[in-house]
């Protein structure tokens, strides 16, 4: 449903989600939006793979992995971490890993890591990360990595490692014995997002296994190989998403009670490469920075505002758009001007491939349309 005033705002996007589903596009999905707090739409349809169900209709409690999402909402603990003095933006990552040293790695730090630009993209031997002893072997990985390029001198996508390295500082900081349950304590628990976890779920919760596996798996364990990666391993209802995306929006607030300071927020926000990529289009280069801030892609302001369409924020021109996406079935976005956010989950990859884009940039559009007025 689309509820409230709101209703017939959302009757186009609706009629559209509902002719790409009969086209064959995806089989399922789910959409949650809310302005300022409030939920605006919640509508959801068709149907997903579920353990022994590849025809499980998607409801309003179903699960969705986020994948690269999680990244944002890693980095909205990792903010907490910051502000209880774990860790802070600057200082060698060595100083808490002391192995995470050599190899072009002594220089790196939180701040390399959360942006891409730490020059560790794909360590060989980091894998999944579902248990204890998994987690370990991501570690001898990640220590052993040698650079690529300078840290900090441009940016190229961390699938997993980067925030993978910071989680492993903080735990030792922390004492605590996992990324799920340190993540459970600081933040899912405080905002009231119960589906939220970190952690492989349980074989009974309902859980959209995607994309759709060419073969029934026997269990979540084997089903989601990425469950635990603090940059992948994320699983939850979208209106959960929707209460980390509005801790954003309100800079750390939540319900009115301070989850994350709000200069470290406001910090997370800021294109923290804006001066060079700057630099390069004065120069008429090809910026070798992107506009990441502290974990989520920002739309950015002036020379540090590249056209986005690819990544789902499409026609949105707000300075105060951010969001991630999770490989092709998950986008989130909000946006601090409006306090407009969406989460978008389908239930397979959009079929053809190249479907995926105008896919989220039509809903993006569309939703920001329907609450383009108060």
């Amino acid at each position: 449903m689309c509820g409230g005033l709101t209703a017939d705002r959302f009757a186009g996007l609706r009629r559209y989600l509902d002719d790409e589903l009969g086209k064959g596009v995806v089989p399922g999905f789910a959409l949650a939006v809310s302005k300022k707090g409030q939920m605006a739409c919640q509508y959801e349809s068709g149907t997903c793979c579920r353990l022994g169900d590849p025809a499980h209709n998607v409801g309003r409690q179903t699960a969705h992995p986020f994948y690269s999402f999680s990244k944002l909402v890693t980095s909205t603990v990792v903010g907490i971490a910051v502000a209880e003095g774990l860790v802070d933006w600057t200082t060698p990552v060595r100083a808490w890993i002391p192995e995470f040293a050599g190899g072009g790695k002594d220089a790196i730090t939180v701040r390399h890591l959360m942006t891409h630009s730490a020059g560790i993209p794909n360590p060989p031997g980091l894998g999944s990360v579902r248990t204890a002893g998994e987690w370990r072997e991501g570690v001898a990985a990640v220590c052993k990595a040698e650079t690529e390029w300078e840290p900090g001198s441009r940016t190229a996508y961390h699938g997993l490692s980067g925030q993978f390295v910071v989680a492993e500082a903080i735990l030792r900081r922390s004492g605590e014995r996992s990324w799920a349950e340190f993540c459970r304590r600081r933040l899912f628990g405080p905002i009231g997002a119960s589906s939220l976890t970190f952690a492989v779920p349980d074989d009974r919760v309902d859980v959209s296994i995607t994309p759709r596996p060419a073969v029934m798996p026997g269990n979540h364990f084997d089903a989601f190989g990425m469950a635990g990666h603090p940059a992948g391993g994320c699983f939850g209802t979208p209106a959960d998403a929707l209460r980390v995306l509005q801790v954003h929006l309100n800079l750390g607030r939540w319900n009115g009670k301070r989850v994350v300071p709000e200069k470290v927020m406001r910090e997370i926000h800021r294109v923290q490469y804006a001066d060079e990529i700057a630099a390069a289009r004065r120069d008429g280069r090809e910026p070798a920075h992107e506009p990441w801030g502290l974990g989520p892609l920002l739309r950015g302001t002036g020379s540090a505002a590249p056209s986005l369409g690819w990544f789902g924020f499409m026609n949105q021109s707000s300075p105060g758009v951010f969001g991630h996406a999770g490989i092709d079935t998950v986008i989130g976005i909000g946006d601090r001007r409006s306090g407009v956010a969406l989460f978008f989950a389908t239930t397979d990859s959009p079929k053809p491939p190249d479907a995926t884009v105008p896919l989220r940039n039509s809903v993006t559009d569309r939703v920001f349309e329907a609450l383009a007025s108060p």
